[in-house]
């Protein structure tokens, strides 16, 4: 006559390393994932800021002027009826202000500055919002002479030779660190890209600076 055998279930050691090793693996699963974006949106900050400063170098070159800084001439770029306001063009640099939001007014140097890019045809896409016609994932983009009230006084003791620079705003600290290291000295304090203050572990900075 056969005998059955027990059947033994999982003691309650082994169901808890089975749970510790789940938690293990979807921990590492989580962060990988979050490697994967954080990479991804750290490439789209380097995407714009290459592409803001080619295109504008080759706008310089066709025209002679930065963009938003250029002399308006009637019939030389389609649908721009009038130059940027707020400073003085031709002078070497995109002036204007911003707001704490990102925000510039529609009419001067900084917030033509990205239509006349467009306009020329130097780069791909252009937002709606007047103000704001650039955008990374994170917040507003845009093209600005290299003052204190744009960037901050330690920007401007470092680097007196940037005129004009690309300010990013919202930037997540940890992207901001991995475009310093691709960019400048790994440091967001420090070099010729800068952060308007040092950075703190999963916060974000206001505004970021890089050379135009």
């Amino acid at each position: 006559m056969k005998t059955l055998s027990k059947q033994r279930g999982f003691t309650l050691a082994e169901m808890a390393i089975v749970v510790v090793l789940g938690g293990i693996l979807l921990a590492a699963g989580l962060m990988a994932g979050r490697g994967q974006i954080s990479r991804a949106q750290t490439q789209d900050v380097l995407q714009i800021a290459a592409d803001l400063q080619s295109a504008s170098l080759s706008f310089k070159q066709r025209y002679g002027y930065l963009p938003g800084d250029w002399i308006y001439t009637a019939n030389q770029l389609p649908n721009i009826t009038v130059g940027g306001t707020g400073g003085t063009q031709g002078n070497g640099l995109i002036e204007g202000t911003m707001t704490a939001a990102g925000l510039a007014t529609a009419v001067n140097e900084v917030g033509v500055a990205p239509s006349q890019l467009y306009a020329a045809g130097l780069i791909g896409k252009l937002g709606t919002n007047t103000q704001m016609r650039l955008q990374s994932p994170f917040g507003a983009v845009h093209m600005a002479v290299a003052n204190a009230a744009n960037t901050s006084a330690a920007y401007v003791a470092a680097n007196p030779g940037v005129l004009n620079a690309i300010i990013f705003f919202n930037l997540p600290c940890e992207v901001v660190i991995e475009v310093d290291r691709a960019l400048d000295d790994g440091v967001d304090t420090t070099g010729r890209a800068m952060g308007i203050a040092a950075c703190t572990a999963g916060g974000s900075l206001t505004r970021y600076f890089v050379p135009l």
